[in-house]
């Protein structure tokens, strides 16, 4: 193997990007997609819950007045009040046929019906047979896998309000006559009982637990947290991208060695990878996605991008077209199955499995520490596991590259001749 030849050849390469007007507007197009891939894609994620207002959400309130302790009580009234000055979702107060078919056609994501019976029954709890008031809830699912999701949690919210509202009028008289209870007990009793107001009793009553959330490496945006899977990504599809318009095998092959094409092409490729990648950093600090560490995370998409690169383009100039082929086949699997938008573990046993020897598993968790909040011993794995990438990949390639190199030019000859490829 000869370094003069390699250079040689990356240096013919350099001349004939240039030379063509055509050549040059391909590469720059090679170079600017994948990062429209990650960037769209991130923009579009990045705050996905806080644009529920534009959905269409129906509100039905069939609810009758109903008495408690000789107070009238409407709480259909109650949450069509509150929903009105709620902005989460563009509400919209039909009756329940208009709402029916909305759903039914598409034109409301889903649709909450309060029915007559709704105030009587959450206000039953001191007859004998206590009620448990329902709320009808029309979902369907077929317009929209990610919108019937965030309805369920607008119900959610909506019924843990309405809790909330009948926890404190029933607690709020139980509250009353214990109040009145007190002023028949001695003074020593009512002075206890008074003591128990000025500690808070009443809010106990309203709410008996809290929940303080601590956060571990706060994010404040969707698309920010899944900015790693979709940065990754674009790498990996870049990579794909290249090796389908540019070839790997050099028109002089019989001037030069397999090992000489191998590393002489290369150059060009990682090039590519390169800028392909320096224009998705720029596009992640112009949109504004949070970066813990720009140092680490500039060196860590290059380095993430040199290990997919030489394995890719590995892939290509080992088995041609079937390189191709493997190259999407292993992108196929790694996007639902490398923890980066849905946690590893609710995938099936298989995936679970095939997880740990994916490259998009460890270039994910290594990005998401650069970007999010640095844990040194996931983000030192994830450096092993890319600098062993390449390592491997190289060794490989360099034993068995020349066995290879004759089957792999007559597969691809034969594909030619088929008048297909």
């Amino acid at each position: 193997m000869s370094i003069d030849k390699i250079f040689h050849i990356m240096k013919k390469d350099s001349k004939a990007i240039f030379k063509n007007p055509a050549v040059v507007i391909t590469i720059i197009a090679i170079i600017i997609l994948p990062s429209l891939y990650a960037l769209l894609n991130i923009d579009a994620c990045w705050d996905p819950y806080g644009n529920t207002d534009n959905l269409d959400f129906a509100v039905v309130n069939n609810d009758q007045n109903a008495t408690y302790n000789n107070a009238s009580y409407n709480f259909g009234d109650n949450v069509v009040d509150k929903l009105e000055d709620n902005d989460d979702f563009a509400w919209d107060f039909v009756d329940e046929d208009d709402a029916r078919d909305g759903v039914e056609n598409g034109t409301y994501y889903a649709a909450i019906i309060i029915p007559e019976n709704f105030s009587s029954n959450l206000l039953s709890i001191n007859d004998q047979n206590p009620k448990q008031a329902e709320l009808t809830y029309l979902i369907n699912e077929k317009t929209n896998p990610v919108a019937s999701r965030m309805s369920n949690n607008a119900v959610n919210q909506i019924q843990s309000k309405i809790n909330d509202e009948v926890i404190k009028t029933v607690n709020g008289v139980a509250f009353n006559q214990l109040s009145v209870m007190g002023q028949t007990t001695p003074q020593s009793s009512l002075s206890q009982l008074s003591y128990m107001n000025s500690s808070g009793v009443d809010n106990y009553f309203y709410s008996p637990t809290e929940v303080t959330k601590e956060k571990i490496n706060p994010v404040d945006n969707y698309g920010s947290e899944v900015s790693p899977f979709y940065i990754v990504l674009s790498i990996w599809v870049g990579c794909v991208i290249s090796i389908a318009l540019i070839k790997a095998r050099y028109l002089g092959e019989s001037l030069y060695k397999p090992l000489e094409l191998y590393f002489g092409r290369m150059g060009l490729f990682l090039v590519i990878g390169l800028l392909q990648s320096t224009v998705t950093i720029i596009g992640a600090f112009w949109l504004g996605i949070e970066v813990s560490n720009p140092g680490l995370f500039i060196g860590c998409v290059y380095l993430i991008t040199l290990a997919f690169m030489t394995f890719i383009y590995s892939l290509l100039s080992l088995f041609g077209n079937g390189g191709k082929a493997l190259a999407i086949i292993i992108l196929v699997l790694q996007i639902s199955t490398t923890n980066g938008i849905y946690p590893v573990y609710v995938m099936n046993d298989f995936f679970q499995a095939l997880s740990p020897y994916l490259p998009m598993t460890h270039a994910i968790a290594l990005l998401r520490n650069a970007l999010l909040g640095v844990y040194w011993p996931t983000f030192f794995t994830g450096v092993y596991a890319m600098i062993g990438m390449i390592i491997g990949t190289l060794i490989v390639t360099i034993i068995i590259k020349e066995k290879f190199d004759k089957v792999a030019n007559k597969f691809e000859q034969a594909l030619k001749d088929s008048g297909l490829f």
